[in-house]
Parts: C-alpha cells; sequence; structure tokens
C-alpha cells in the first residue's frame, strides 16, 4: 500500500491509496487490540475453541503488516486475502455459536423470533464476535484491484 501511495500519479489515485492505508491501519489496530480485549475479559479460559482468535491475530497482524509494503508478491497476497476469509468465518462461527450459548443458558434453543433476539442480547455478545467478520470484509476490501 505504501509504495502505491507513493506512486499514485494523480489525486484520485492518491486518494484511494490513503483511504486504503487509513483502513488498513485500523485493521491492524484492531488485530491487535481485540486479542487483548479477549485477554483481559478471560476469554482464553474457556475451552480450544476460545483461542481461536488468538490463532487469527498471529497471521493477521503479520500479513496486514506485509501487504503494507508488498501487495504485489503473488503468495503474499493470497495469503493475506486467504486470512482476511479466516476472520470472516472466525466472526461469523463465533457470532452463531455466543447466539447458541445465550439461548442453553436460558430456556434451551428456540428459533422464534422474540426468543432469539432476547437472547441475541444475552449475557455473550453476538456482536463482538462480528468483530472479526468486519476486519475480514475491511480487508478484503482494501486488496481488491479493480481493473
Amino acid at each position: 500500500m505504501i509504495p502505491a501511495l507513493r506512486s499514485a500519479t494523480n489525486t484520485t489515485a492518491r486518494t484511494l491509496e490513503i483511504v486504503r492505508v487509513v483502513l488498513l491501519l485500523l485493521i491492524l489496530g484492531a488485530f491487535v487490540m481485540y486479542p487483548v480485549e479477549l485477554f483481559i475479559i478471560g476469554h482464553w479460559l474457556d475451552t480450544w475453541e476460545s483461542l481461536i482468535p488468538f490463532w487469527i491475530t498471529i497471521p493477521g497482524v503479520i500479513f496486514t503488516v506485509w501487504i503494507f509494503f508488498d501487495r504485489k508478491t503473488s503468495w503474499v497476497r493470497w495469503a493475506f486475502i486467504i486470512t482476511m476469509w479466516a476472520a470472516i468465518v472466525t466472526g461469523l462461527v463465533g457470532a452463531y455459536w455466543h447466539w447458541i450459548w445465550n439461548m442453553e443458558d436460558t430456556r434451551g434453543i428456540a428459533w422464534n423470533w422474540s426468543y432469539a433476539m432476547d437472547q441475541f442480547h444475552g449475557f455473550r455478545p453476538v456482536l463482538a464476535a462480528m468483530a472479526y467478520t468486519n476486519m475480514g470484509v475491511t480487508g478484503l476490501a482494501c486488496i481488491f484491484r479493480a481493473r
């Protein structure tokens, strides 16, 4: 991203690259800070599944930093894209399981609208898991190149 920003020849290209750099900085900050938050709240104590966000963070940080300086190397680009898809899946699966566990903590799993929506706002934050989905989608948007 940084080489593309430096080599941008007009205002539109420069603005697009600035937006990409800012979004990647936000993704990098999220990949660093969300695991810190999960560590502070003790998310890593429950099961091996609760460690998955930590595992996604390692390549997330590495390839996000790498993509700042080398967007054109094919394997780095693909590793970044695969990591972003893994973050999307992690967020979606985490949100689903937070929702299911919220239901199991009360009256069990029932898929009527009012009960399911009440459990969406239960003890385990369903939308918090979706932060990884947000990071992945934003990363894919940053790496996309229109031809």
